[in-house]
């Protein structure tokens, strides 16, 4: 009886060794650690691989997704003051007015506005107040984002600018260059 268990035992024996050797990561009910002890190198890398690739992909989950700043400004204008009789021309003249709207309100946001006030008062009673305001600057960079119908008579024209193009010209204009 004892010759009849020795071949048995091996068999086992080889059979558990052969199963510790394979890659068992896709198979559940071999994959536990209770089943063997070791992993292999190449189970271990397949393991460092699947955190590697989990941790990526929740940090890329977490992050927020990167904009590039960028400064906006909408400009209008109307199509039925622009002079000239046919449609098609006052239209296109409408969206130029609009574009350099939107380009007075980039410039506004960009090198700031100067405002001028004058009021006068005789006997306690205001009798005139005047108010103006004037803008100056220089506008290098921005592109146009739409240009689209908004009503039935007015244009809009958005424009955009970005924060790489607005410190250069912040820097050019302190140092007088513009």
């Amino acid at each position: 009886m004892r010759s009849a268990s020795i071949p048995l035992t091996i068999g086992i024996l080889a059979t558990s060794v052969f199963v510790s050797a394979c890659d068992t990561v896709g198979i559940p009910f071999l994959s536990d650690s209770s089943q063997h002890s070791r992993a292999t190198l190449k189970s271990k890398r397949i393991g460092l691989q699947n955190t590697q690739m989990i941790l990526a992909e929740s940090t890329l989950a977490s992050a927020p997704t990167y904009v590039a700043p960028t400064i906006k400004a909408v400009g209008f204008s109307s199509i039925a003051v622009q002079q000239s009789k046919n449609l098609n021309q006052r239209r296109l003249m409408a969206i130029r007015a609009a574009r350099l709207d939107a380009y007075r309100v980039l410039t506004e946001q960009i090198h700031g506005v100067q405002l001028d006030g004058q009021t006068t008062v005789a006997e306690a009673i205001l009798t005139s107040d005047v108010m103006s305001a004037a803008v100056r600057g220089t506008i290098m960079g921005a592109e146009t984002v739409k240009i689209e119908p908004s009503g039935q008579d007015t244009y809009s024209v958005e424009l955009s600018i970005s924060q790489t193009h607005v410190d250069r010209l912040i820097k050019l204009y302190k140092r007088s260059l513009l």
